[in-house]
């Protein structure tokens, strides 16, 4: 038996479409406040040193706040800054994880899990980025 490519695609349903990216910018924010309310300084990584723990979770929270106005606006502009720029918070913050805890015994989920929500953000604000905007009807111009 030889097996074959169906025809079903992995699209999301509308009706379940903004709940699905919601996670992302709703992720960005609750890892902002999480930081905002403070963190143990020895359990932090070098990079999370490298600024004040609050401007981390405060680049997170107006990224993830930025990015649900932009949703909710149908700014795709905006969208796609506030992905921009959480998704390049979230990747840097999982790099530095990675580093201080990644070894031969393992100790990768929390580096995975901020590094899967950078390249989901990042992946989202390229594909609003390659969407063509219809363009604007005269009407609306007047």
């Amino acid at each position: 038996m030889i097996l074959r490519r169906g025809q079903w695609r992995a699209l999301i349903p509308e009706r379940w479409r903004t709940a699905v990216l919601a996670v992302i910018p709703l992720s960005m924010i609750v890892i902002g406040v999480d930081y905002c309310l403070g963190e143990n300084t020895p359990a932090l990584t070098e990079i999370e040193r490298a600024a004040p723990v609050w401007a981390w979770g405060a680049g997170l929270l107006v990224s993830g706040l930025v990015v649900l106005a932009g949703y909710a606006g149908r700014w795709r502009h905006i969208a796609i800054g506030g992905l921009h720029v959480g998704g390049a918070l979230m990747l840097t913050l999982g790099a530095g994880i990675a580093v201080e805890t990644v070894d031969t015994t393992g100790g990768f989920r929390w580096a995975w899990l901020y590094g899967a929500v950078g390249l989901a953000a990042w992946g989202a604000a390229i594909g609003y980025w390659m969407q063509v905007e219809p363009p604007a009807d005269d009407d609306e111009e007047r």
